[in-house]
């Protein structure tokens, strides 16, 4: 289920959670595949098995005219309130919300105090913060971190060259199309894929 189909914002019922590149949340239930699949779908606008720069920003632009309620050109602190609030709150308040507050995620972070230790030492884990553990690039607030002047606005202009960043990255192998079986795995995703191989 894409924000689209989901203006109220109602979470109830779904179990599984995907934020988008550019931060659009995408929920699933149990029985169905993880939600990348629903994003990519809707992405994959020619249905060709892959996204190009073209469709991957496209779909930037729908989710940014989704967020900019008064259609002015940019996202204010409002509009950014009421997608942190209305759209992704079982991501940033992880505590309030069933099933998916059940998972805890973290990141390895250096072993030793300074990342240099002689003697091997247990990693340290930091939680994942916000959508991170949701997103496949690991951003704990995908929609702000388009605000590259830090001026608490974000244009049109930021928010697709934001989309390219994210594209490049996501193309590991520089061919100008992400394929599905080539993106990697939300830290969700893996921590979901793992209940369900010690449930069988």
């Amino acid at each position: 289920m894409s924000v689209q189909a989901q203006q109220a914002g109602g979470i109830e019922g779904f179990t599984t959670l995907f934020i988008s590149p550019c931060g659009e949340p995408f929920r699933g239930r149990a029985d169905e595949p993880y939600p990348v699949v629903f994003w990519f779908n809707q992405t994959d606008t020619d249905h060709d098995g892959t996204i190009d720069l073209t469709e991957f920003r496209t779909d930037a632009h729908g989710f940014f005219d989704v967020l900019d309620r008064d259609h002015n050109g940019y996202l204010d602190g409002t509009e950014i309130h009421l997608y942190e609030t209305k759209m992704i709150p079982d991501a940033l308040h992880i505590e309030q919300f069933g099933e998916v507050a059940g998972l805890i995620f973290v990141q390895q972070g250096p072993s030793g105090p300074t990342g240099t230790a002689k003697e091997p030492t247990r990693p340290r884990a930091r939680p994942l913060q916000g959508a991170a553990p949701y997103s496949l690039l690991a951003e704990s607030e995908p929609v702000t971190a388009a605000d590259t002047d830090l001026n608490g606005r974000i244009t049109l202009v930021e928010f697709l060259a934001a989309a390219a960043r994210h594209f490049r990255r996501l193309d590991v192998n520089g061919d100008g199309r992400l394929t599905l079986s080539e993106l990697p795995k939300t830290q969700a995703q893996i921590v979901m894929e793992a209940q369900a191989r010690r449930r069988r």
